[in-house]
């Protein structure tokens, strides 16, 4: 699905301004995502995580106006 540059800025926001903490509980609490915690840690190891970031390198918008622009849905 491509959205246009409005919409991905409003989701980029939205991401930028809300904690790991805020995310995780809106997705249990709010929208019924299970919580496992059901496994076992004990003498295992662990790699080191990094952060990654998405940057896109180009503009995927569209112009809803143009139909030579928009793509076949079924």
């Amino acid at each position: 699905m491509k959205l246009n540059k409005e919409i991905k800025n409003r989701i980029d926001q939205y991401f930028e301004n809300i904690s790991s903490e805020e995310l995780y509980f809106k997705a249990i609490g709010k929208y019924g995502f299970n919580e496992d915690i059901d496994f076992e840690i004990d003498n295992q190891f662990f790699d080191n995580a990094g952060q990654n970031f998405y940057c896109p390198n180009s503009d995927n918008s569209l112009d809803a106006n143009d139909m030579e622009s928009l793509l076949l849905a079924a």
